[in-house]
């Protein structure tokens, strides 16, 4: 079984498969994993423009650990 997932490019130049989408806090929260090391993992905020949309980085530490708290709230088994 083939599974489509969704690859972009980030800044540093790597692949990453997009993991998950959590919408909060009037923001998009994106989860990433790069694609030749999973453990390679980020959260990234999407930002609407008048060209389409971009990923940019989080605010600071706070932000983070909010997002991944969402990431796991909807995530647990």
């Amino acid at each position: 079984m083939d599974i489509e997932a969704e690859v972009v490019t980030l800044n540093d130049g790597l692949d990453y498969v997009i993991l998950d989408e959590i919408s909060a806090h009037s923001n998009v929260y994106v989860y990433l994993s790069n694609t030749e090391d999973p453990r390679n993992f980020c959260v990234r905020k999407r930002i609407q423009n008048n060209v389409g949309s971009l990923l940019v980085g989080l605010d600071d530490d706070d932000e983070y650990n909010m997002a991944m708290k969402l990431y796991f709230e909807k995530n647990k088994k």
